[in-house]
């Protein structure tokens, strides 16, 4: 428990964790926490700092990309694009043709299962929010 005392408070030293506002903020925030998770194993001052992060993320994330109770898989897909300032070009990485975002957004054809993890993997959310 002594190293968790004298470690935990030099780690929120170094990367003053606060909460979420802006964009770059989110983005900093995920890509140390990615980084925190790929190592090996932590220490129990390592997984505590995760887990601050990881409620800071979840904090923004709820406040920026508010989703509907009853929202279907493209209503989700519209709100997050929405929120993010994207166009239908800007999901060509995910669907490879514009037809094909056309046909989706429009309700004619349904996600598939690589759509769904291309998607989950682009706005950084759980593929359930697109089932």
């Amino acid at each position: 428990m002594a190293t968790v005392t004298l470690e935990y408070p030099r780690l929120l030293r170094k990367n003053a964790p606060a909460v979420i506002h802006t964009k770059s903020e989110h983005r900093r925030f995920l890509a140390e926490l990615e980084e925190m998770l790929r190592k090996p194993s932590m220490t129990e001052a390592e997984r505590r700092y995760c887990e601050l992060l990881g409620v800071l993320i979840e904090d923004y994330e709820k406040r920026t990309f508010p989703l509907k109770s009853k929202a279907g898989p493209i209503e989700v897909l519209k709100e997050l694009m929405a929120a993010n300032r994207l166009q239908q070009k800007d999901l060509l990485d995910v669907f490879k043709h514009k037809t094909m975002v056309c046909e989706i957004l429009g309700g004619k054809r349904p996600l598939s299962v690589e759509h769904i993890r291309g998607l989950a993997r682009r706005f950084r959310v759980s593929p359930e929010v697109f089932i």
